[in-house]
Protein backbone atom coordinates (compact mmCIF):
# COMPACT_ATOMS: atom_id res chain seq x y z
CA UNK A 1 0.00 0.00 0.00
CA UNK A 2 1.59 3.55 -0.89
CA UNK A 3 1.92 6.13 1.72
CA UNK A 4 -0.61 8.80 2.13
CA UNK A 5 0.56 12.16 1.01
CA UNK A 6 0.01 14.33 3.66
CA UNK A 7 0.18 18.41 4.32
CA UNK A 8 -0.34 19.65 7.94
CA UNK A 9 -1.08 22.97 8.37
CA UNK A 10 -1.08 24.47 12.02
CA UNK A 11 0.12 27.90 13.09
CA UNK A 12 0.85 26.34 16.45
CA UNK A 13 4.71 25.54 16.35
CA UNK A 14 4.59 23.24 19.30
CA UNK A 15 1.28 21.38 18.35
CA UNK A 16 2.56 21.15 14.57
CA UNK A 17 5.32 19.11 16.28
CA UNK A 18 3.23 17.06 18.32
CA UNK A 19 0.78 15.96 15.38
CA UNK A 20 4.08 15.44 13.31
CA UNK A 21 5.58 13.10 15.92
CA UNK A 22 2.40 11.32 15.98
CA UNK A 23 2.27 10.80 12.27
CA UNK A 24 6.09 9.59 11.77
CA UNK A 25 4.78 7.16 14.32
CA UNK A 26 2.49 4.92 12.39
CA UNK A 27 4.81 2.90 10.99
CA UNK A 28 5.33 4.97 8.01
CA UNK A 29 1.73 5.30 6.65
CA UNK A 30 2.35 8.85 5.51
CA UNK A 31 4.54 10.90 3.42
CA UNK A 32 3.99 14.54 4.74
CA UNK A 33 4.50 16.62 1.58
CA UNK A 34 4.28 20.26 4.27
CA UNK A 35 4.81 21.23 7.50
CA UNK A 36 3.35 25.03 7.12
CA UNK A 37 1.49 27.71 9.60
CA UNK A 38 -0.72 28.24 7.25
CA UNK A 39 -2.30 27.57 4.11
CA UNK A 40 -0.48 30.03 1.06
CA UNK A 41 2.91 28.58 2.83
CA UNK A 42 1.22 25.47 2.54
CA UNK A 43 0.24 25.86 -1.51
CA UNK A 44 3.63 26.96 -2.40
CA UNK A 45 4.92 24.12 -0.32
CA UNK A 46 4.35 21.53 -1.82
CA UNK A 47 4.45 23.21 -5.67
CA UNK A 48 2.06 20.38 -7.54
CA UNK A 49 2.44 17.92 -5.73
CA UNK A 50 -1.44 16.16 -4.84
CA UNK A 51 -2.24 15.38 -1.17
CA UNK A 52 -4.52 12.79 -0.21
CA UNK A 53 -5.06 14.11 3.14
CA UNK A 54 -5.00 17.74 4.57
CA UNK A 55 -5.06 18.24 8.11
CA UNK A 56 -6.41 22.23 8.97
CA UNK A 57 -6.16 23.94 12.15
CA UNK A 58 -9.45 26.33 12.43
CA UNK A 59 -9.46 28.64 14.74
CA UNK A 60 -12.10 31.26 13.44
CA UNK A 61 -15.08 29.14 12.08
CA UNK A 62 -15.70 31.44 8.87
CA UNK A 63 -12.34 31.66 7.66
CA UNK A 64 -12.09 27.98 7.95
CA UNK A 65 -15.34 27.55 6.04
CA UNK A 66 -13.49 29.31 3.48
CA UNK A 67 -10.05 27.71 3.48
CA UNK A 68 -12.32 24.16 3.44
CA UNK A 69 -13.81 25.20 0.47
CA UNK A 70 -10.62 25.82 -1.29
CA UNK A 71 -8.87 22.41 -0.95
CA UNK A 72 -11.66 20.64 -1.57
CA UNK A 73 -12.07 22.99 -4.70
CA UNK A 74 -7.85 22.48 -5.17
CA UNK A 75 -7.58 18.69 -4.39
CA UNK A 76 -11.21 17.24 -5.32
CA UNK A 77 -9.83 13.74 -4.13
CA UNK A 78 -8.13 14.58 -0.84
CA UNK A 79 -9.83 14.36 2.49
CA UNK A 80 -9.57 17.40 4.97
CA UNK A 81 -9.27 16.71 8.35
CA UNK A 82 -10.06 19.84 10.28
CA UNK A 83 -8.44 20.26 13.99
CA UNK A 84 -10.26 22.90 16.25
CA UNK A 85 -10.03 23.55 20.39
CA UNK A 86 -13.89 24.68 19.45
CA UNK A 87 -16.37 21.31 20.28
CA UNK A 88 -19.55 23.18 18.88
CA UNK A 89 -22.05 21.35 17.01
CA UNK A 90 -22.32 24.45 14.93
CA UNK A 91 -18.55 24.43 14.13
CA UNK A 92 -18.74 20.73 12.98
CA UNK A 93 -21.45 21.00 10.88
CA UNK A 94 -20.10 23.71 9.14
CA UNK A 95 -17.33 22.60 8.36
CA UNK A 96 -18.48 19.20 7.50
CA UNK A 97 -20.59 21.21 4.96
CA UNK A 98 -18.23 22.73 3.45
CA UNK A 99 -16.22 19.05 2.70
CA UNK A 100 -14.03 18.63 5.69
CA UNK A 101 -13.93 14.48 6.22
CA UNK A 102 -12.84 14.41 9.72
CA UNK A 103 -13.19 17.01 12.79
CA UNK A 104 -10.74 16.37 15.45
CA UNK A 105 -10.66 18.11 18.90
CA UNK A 106 -7.47 20.02 19.74
CA UNK A 107 -5.33 18.82 21.11
CA UNK A 108 -5.04 16.37 18.87
CA UNK A 109 -5.19 12.94 19.98
CA UNK A 110 -2.81 9.85 18.66
CA UNK A 111 -5.67 6.59 18.38
CA UNK A 112 -8.17 9.11 16.91
CA UNK A 113 -5.69 10.75 13.86
CA UNK A 114 -4.74 6.57 13.51
CA UNK A 115 -8.13 5.66 12.63
CA UNK A 116 -8.83 8.74 10.49
CA UNK A 117 -6.37 7.93 8.40
CA UNK A 118 -7.21 3.87 8.41
CA UNK A 119 -10.22 5.23 6.83
CA UNK A 120 -8.78 6.79 4.05
CA UNK A 121 -6.49 4.20 3.09
CA UNK A 122 -9.15 2.19 3.51
CA UNK A 123 -11.51 3.96 1.17
CA UNK A 124 -8.81 4.14 -1.19
CA UNK A 125 -8.64 1.00 -1.31
CA UNK A 126 -11.99 0.33 -2.51
CA UNK A 127 -12.13 3.44 -4.71
CA UNK A 128 -9.19 1.98 -6.79
CA UNK A 129 -10.86 -1.89 -6.87
CA UNK A 130 -14.15 -0.18 -8.12
CA UNK A 131 -12.70 0.67 -11.64
CA UNK A 132 -10.83 -2.31 -11.77
CA UNK A 133 -11.98 -5.28 -13.71
CA UNK A 134 -14.31 -7.70 -11.46
CA UNK A 135 -15.31 -10.91 -11.13
CA UNK A 136 -18.31 -12.71 -9.74
CA UNK A 137 -19.33 -13.67 -6.44
CA UNK A 138 -21.21 -16.43 -5.87
CA UNK A 139 -22.58 -16.99 -1.96
CA UNK A 140 -23.89 -20.51 -0.54
CA UNK A 141 -25.87 -20.02 2.77
CA UNK A 142 -28.39 -21.39 4.95
CA UNK A 143 -28.27 -20.46 8.70
CA UNK A 144 -28.43 -23.83 10.03
CA UNK A 145 -25.74 -26.74 9.67
CA UNK A 146 -26.35 -29.56 7.67
CA UNK A 147 -27.65 -28.21 4.85
CA UNK A 148 -24.97 -28.85 2.47
CA UNK A 149 -23.70 -25.76 1.87
CA UNK A 150 -20.19 -26.75 2.32
CA UNK A 151 -20.86 -28.98 -0.55
CA UNK A 152 -22.38 -27.13 -2.48
CA UNK A 153 -19.76 -24.33 -2.23
CA UNK A 154 -16.53 -26.56 -2.62
CA UNK A 155 -17.72 -28.13 -5.49
CA UNK A 156 -18.93 -25.54 -7.45
CA UNK A 157 -15.64 -23.90 -7.12
CA UNK A 158 -13.85 -26.78 -8.36
CA UNK A 159 -16.27 -27.13 -10.99
CA UNK A 160 -15.92 -23.78 -12.06
CA UNK A 161 -11.88 -23.72 -11.86
CA UNK A 162 -12.47 -27.50 -14.25
CA UNK A 163 -14.21 -24.89 -16.84
CA UNK A 164 -10.96 -22.74 -16.82
CA UNK A 165 -11.83 -20.35 -14.62
CA UNK A 166 -10.07 -18.68 -12.25
CA UNK A 167 -11.41 -19.17 -8.76
CA UNK A 168 -11.13 -18.10 -4.91
CA UNK A 169 -12.98 -20.40 -2.42
CA UNK A 170 -13.47 -18.06 0.87
CA UNK A 171 -14.59 -19.90 4.08
CA UNK A 172 -16.42 -17.04 5.77
CA UNK A 173 -18.84 -19.60 8.19
CA UNK A 174 -16.65 -17.65 10.97
CA UNK A 175 -17.50 -19.99 14.02
CA UNK A 176 -17.90 -23.38 12.32
CA UNK A 177 -16.36 -23.54 8.69
CA UNK A 178 -15.28 -26.60 7.35
CA UNK A 179 -13.89 -25.86 3.64
CA UNK A 180 -10.33 -26.66 4.67
CA UNK A 181 -11.27 -29.85 6.29
CA UNK A 182 -13.72 -30.94 3.04
CA UNK A 183 -10.28 -30.29 0.96
CA UNK A 184 -8.09 -31.86 3.04
CA UNK A 185 -6.35 -28.26 4.25
CA UNK A 186 -3.92 -27.19 6.68
CA UNK A 187 -3.72 -23.10 5.93
CA UNK A 188 -0.81 -21.51 6.83
CA UNK A 189 -2.67 -18.33 6.70
CA UNK A 190 -6.68 -17.53 7.46
CA UNK A 191 -8.71 -14.80 7.52
CA UNK A 192 -7.93 -13.52 10.89
CA UNK A 193 -4.48 -12.55 9.22
CA UNK A 194 -5.95 -10.45 7.00
CA UNK A 195 -7.10 -8.00 10.33
CA UNK A 196 -3.96 -5.77 10.46
CA UNK A 197 -3.70 -4.78 7.26
CA UNK A 198 -7.56 -3.56 7.28
CA UNK A 199 -7.32 -0.43 4.95
CA UNK A 200 -4.39 -1.85 3.15
CA UNK A 201 -5.44 -5.31 1.45
CA UNK A 202 -4.25 -5.35 -1.77
CA UNK A 203 -3.67 -8.16 -4.38
CA UNK A 204 -0.43 -9.05 -3.49
CA UNK A 205 -0.97 -9.67 0.42
CA UNK A 206 -4.21 -11.53 -0.26
CA UNK A 207 -2.21 -13.70 -2.92
CA UNK A 208 0.08 -14.41 0.22
CA UNK A 209 -2.52 -15.62 2.23
CA UNK A 210 -4.41 -18.02 -0.04
CA UNK A 211 -3.74 -22.16 -0.31
CA UNK A 212 -3.47 -23.34 -3.39
CA UNK A 213 -5.98 -26.97 -3.69
CA UNK A 214 -4.88 -29.51 -6.82
CA UNK A 215 -8.11 -28.74 -8.12
CA UNK A 216 -7.29 -25.49 -9.19
CA UNK A 217 -8.71 -23.02 -6.97
CA UNK A 218 -7.27 -21.13 -4.57
CA UNK A 219 -9.08 -21.01 -0.61
CA UNK A 220 -9.04 -17.93 2.09
CA UNK A 221 -9.87 -20.37 4.89
CA UNK A 222 -11.90 -18.41 7.73
CA UNK A 223 -10.48 -17.93 11.16
CA UNK A 224 -9.36 -21.25 13.65
CA UNK A 225 -9.77 -19.48 16.98
CA UNK A 226 -13.04 -17.83 17.89
CA UNK A 227 -11.58 -15.24 19.16
CA UNK A 228 -10.47 -14.06 15.79
CA UNK A 229 -14.08 -15.21 14.42
CA UNK A 230 -15.55 -11.82 16.90
CA UNK A 231 -12.74 -10.01 15.26
CA UNK A 232 -14.08 -10.13 11.71
CA UNK A 233 -15.69 -7.14 10.80
CA UNK A 234 -17.93 -6.05 7.78
CA UNK A 235 -15.75 -3.58 6.12
CA UNK A 236 -12.85 -5.69 6.39
CA UNK A 237 -15.40 -8.75 4.08
CA UNK A 238 -16.10 -5.96 1.83
CA UNK A 239 -12.70 -4.83 1.02
CA UNK A 240 -11.18 -8.49 0.83
CA UNK A 241 -13.87 -9.73 -1.15
CA UNK A 242 -13.32 -6.39 -3.61
CA UNK A 243 -9.68 -7.04 -4.00
CA UNK A 244 -10.47 -10.90 -4.71
CA UNK A 245 -12.87 -9.65 -7.48
CA UNK A 246 -10.22 -7.66 -9.04
CA UNK A 247 -7.64 -10.85 -8.63
CA UNK A 248 -9.95 -13.73 -9.82
CA UNK A 249 -13.05 -14.38 -12.34
CA UNK A 250 -15.23 -15.97 -9.59
CA UNK A 251 -15.06 -16.23 -5.76
CA UNK A 252 -17.31 -18.65 -4.37
CA UNK A 253 -18.50 -17.60 -0.71
CA UNK A 254 -19.32 -20.29 1.63
CA UNK A 255 -21.17 -18.95 4.89
CA UNK A 256 -24.09 -19.58 7.94
CA UNK A 257 -25.56 -18.46 10.66
CA UNK A 258 -27.79 -15.78 11.98
CA UNK A 259 -28.11 -12.58 9.70
CA UNK A 260 -24.98 -10.75 10.75
CA UNK A 261 -23.30 -7.71 9.96
CA UNK A 262 -20.77 -9.50 8.49
CA UNK A 263 -23.60 -12.10 6.50
CA UNK A 264 -25.61 -9.09 5.61
CA UNK A 265 -22.37 -7.26 3.79
CA UNK A 266 -21.15 -10.81 2.02
CA UNK A 267 -24.55 -10.58 0.55
CA UNK A 268 -24.45 -7.20 -0.23
CA UNK A 269 -21.00 -8.39 -2.25
CA UNK A 270 -22.65 -11.10 -3.97
CA UNK A 271 -23.77 -11.17 -7.85
CA UNK A 272 -25.77 -14.59 -6.63
CA UNK A 273 -26.97 -16.02 -3.45
CA UNK A 274 -27.64 -19.63 -2.94
CA UNK A 275 -30.00 -20.45 0.05
CA UNK A 276 -29.59 -24.21 -0.08
CA UNK A 277 -32.18 -26.24 1.94
CA UNK A 278 -33.71 -29.59 2.17
CA UNK A 279 -36.99 -30.92 1.69
CA UNK A 280 -38.13 -31.45 5.16
CA UNK A 281 -40.21 -29.68 7.42
CA UNK A 282 -38.04 -27.61 9.66
CA UNK A 283 -35.60 -26.43 6.92
CA UNK A 284 -38.65 -25.34 4.90
CA UNK A 285 -40.02 -23.33 8.23
CA UNK A 286 -36.88 -21.77 8.47
CA UNK A 287 -36.12 -21.51 4.88
CA UNK A 288 -39.49 -19.82 4.79
CA UNK A 289 -38.26 -16.97 7.56
CA UNK A 290 -35.21 -16.54 6.27
CA UNK A 291 -36.40 -15.81 2.62
CA UNK A 292 -38.42 -13.51 4.12
CA UNK A 293 -36.42 -11.66 6.03
CA UNK A 294 -33.89 -11.43 3.40
CA UNK A 295 -36.22 -10.13 0.77
CA UNK A 296 -37.76 -7.44 3.14
CA UNK A 297 -33.87 -6.08 3.59
CA UNK A 298 -33.49 -5.66 0.03
CA UNK A 299 -31.86 -9.33 -1.38
CA UNK A 300 -34.66 -10.42 -3.29
CA UNK A 301 -35.16 -13.48 -6.23
CA UNK A 302 -33.47 -11.66 -8.93
CA UNK A 303 -30.22 -12.05 -6.51
CA UNK A 304 -31.53 -14.98 -3.77
CA UNK A 305 -32.09 -18.33 -5.82
CA UNK A 306 -33.48 -21.46 -4.21
CA UNK A 307 -31.20 -24.82 -4.09
CA UNK A 308 -32.58 -27.70 -3.30
CA UNK A 309 -29.99 -30.27 -1.76
CA UNK A 310 -29.72 -34.00 -0.98
CA UNK A 311 -32.86 -34.15 -2.88
CA UNK A 312 -34.91 -37.99 -3.25
CA UNK A 313 -37.56 -38.53 -5.59
CA UNK A 314 -39.39 -40.18 -3.08
CA UNK A 315 -39.06 -37.55 -0.79
CA UNK A 316 -42.84 -36.80 1.39
CA UNK A 317 -42.33 -33.15 0.86
CA UNK A 318 -42.09 -32.86 -3.03
CA UNK A 319 -39.79 -29.76 -4.88
CA UNK A 320 -43.53 -28.73 -5.57
CA UNK A 321 -44.56 -28.21 -2.22
CA UNK A 322 -41.18 -26.14 -1.30
CA UNK A 323 -42.23 -23.95 -4.39
CA UNK A 324 -45.34 -23.31 -3.12
CA UNK A 325 -44.84 -22.83 0.42
CA UNK A 326 -41.52 -20.10 0.25
CA UNK A 327 -43.28 -18.43 -3.06
CA UNK A 328 -39.68 -19.04 -5.32
CA UNK A 329 -38.90 -21.61 -7.81
CA UNK A 330 -36.11 -23.79 -7.59
CA UNK A 331 -33.17 -22.39 -9.33
CA UNK A 332 -31.51 -26.47 -8.78
CA UNK A 333 -31.87 -29.48 -7.26
CA UNK A 334 -28.95 -31.53 -6.26
CA UNK A 335 -29.77 -34.95 -5.25
CA UNK A 336 -28.56 -37.58 -2.56
CA UNK A 337 -25.63 -39.34 -2.91
CA UNK A 338 -24.37 -39.91 0.28
CA UNK A 339 -21.60 -42.37 -0.30
CA UNK A 340 -20.55 -39.99 -3.26
CA UNK A 341 -20.37 -36.70 -1.15
CA UNK A 342 -18.41 -38.99 1.70
CA UNK A 343 -15.97 -40.45 -0.30
CA UNK A 344 -15.51 -36.93 -1.85
CA UNK A 345 -14.84 -35.70 1.62
CA UNK A 346 -13.10 -38.23 2.88
CA UNK A 347 -10.45 -37.78 0.09
CA UNK A 348 -10.16 -34.02 0.39
CA UNK A 349 -11.01 -34.27 -3.28
CA UNK A 350 -13.77 -32.49 -5.10
CA UNK A 351 -16.53 -34.62 -6.75
CA UNK A 352 -15.77 -33.29 -10.04
CA UNK A 353 -12.42 -35.51 -9.72
CA UNK A 354 -12.73 -38.04 -7.46
CA UNK A 355 -16.44 -38.77 -8.83
CA UNK A 356 -17.23 -37.37 -11.88
CA UNK A 357 -19.92 -39.93 -12.40
CA UNK A 358 -21.91 -38.90 -9.60
CA UNK A 359 -25.69 -37.57 -9.91
CA UNK A 360 -24.32 -34.89 -7.56
CA UNK A 361 -21.29 -34.10 -10.35
CA UNK A 362 -23.73 -33.69 -12.79
CA UNK A 363 -26.03 -31.77 -10.50
CA UNK A 364 -23.63 -28.98 -9.70
CA UNK A 365 -22.14 -29.02 -13.74
CA UNK A 366 -25.90 -27.97 -14.08
CA UNK A 367 -25.78 -25.39 -11.44
CA UNK A 368 -22.18 -24.01 -12.81
CA UNK A 369 -23.34 -23.69 -16.62
CA UNK A 370 -26.48 -21.59 -15.18
CA UNK A 371 -24.18 -19.19 -13.23
CA UNK A 372 -21.63 -19.41 -16.38
CA UNK A 373 -24.80 -17.81 -18.15
CA UNK A 374 -26.13 -15.22 -15.90
CA UNK A 375 -23.15 -13.54 -14.65
CA UNK A 376 -20.90 -14.05 -17.72
CA UNK A 377 -20.81 -10.11 -18.06
CA UNK A 378 -18.79 -9.87 -14.89
CA UNK A 379 -16.88 -13.52 -14.76
CA UNK A 380 -14.10 -13.10 -16.69
CA UNK A 381 -12.68 -16.25 -18.80
CA UNK A 382 -8.86 -15.97 -17.25
CA UNK A 383 -7.30 -13.94 -14.54
CA UNK A 384 -4.28 -13.50 -13.29
CA UNK A 385 -5.08 -15.46 -9.81
CA UNK A 386 -2.15 -17.09 -8.34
Amino acid sequence: MPLIPLVLIDSDDDARKETGAILNSLGGQVNILAATADLPLALKSIQGATPQVVILQVREVEQGVREVGHLVSTFPHATVFVTAAEKNPDWIIRLVRAGAGEYLTRPVVGQELAEALQKVARMHVLKTVQNAETGSVITVYNPSAGMGTTTVAVNLAATLASKGKQVALVDLNLFSGDVAAFLDLAPRYTLANVIAKSGQIDASFLRSVLVQHAAGLQVLNGPVDLEDAERIAPILVHEAIAVLRTIFAYIVIDTGGQLSECNLETFRCSDRILFTTVLNLPAIRNAKRYLATMNNGGFGPDKVKLLINRHLARDDIKIADAERILNTKAYQAVPNAYADVKASINKGEPLVSCCPRSPVTRAVNELTAKLLIETGAHGRGTSVGG
